[in-house]
């Protein structure tokens, strides 16, 4: 069974090509995952995805730290 983290993923790894798709649905994920499955999220998302949109993701977890 695939876990609600890894469907996260799957789906942001076939968005990652529009910027603002990717930025709404890793808003989107915050809904669905538990505190800790969101900080493995971000350093995922930071590793795979650090240099093409550095900018979403810190804006995106910036907005959820405040």
């Amino acid at each position: 069974m695939i876990t609600m983290l890894e469907h996260q993923k799957i789906l942001l790894d076939q968005l990652s090509y529009d910027p603002e798709l990717f930025r709404k649905e890793i808003v989107k994920s915050f809904k669905w995952l538990k505190s800790y499955e969101i900080i493995l999220l971000h350093r995922w998302l930071k590793e795979k995805y650090g240099k093409t949109h550095a900018e979403v993701i810190r804006e995106v977890f910036e907005y959820i730290a405040a």
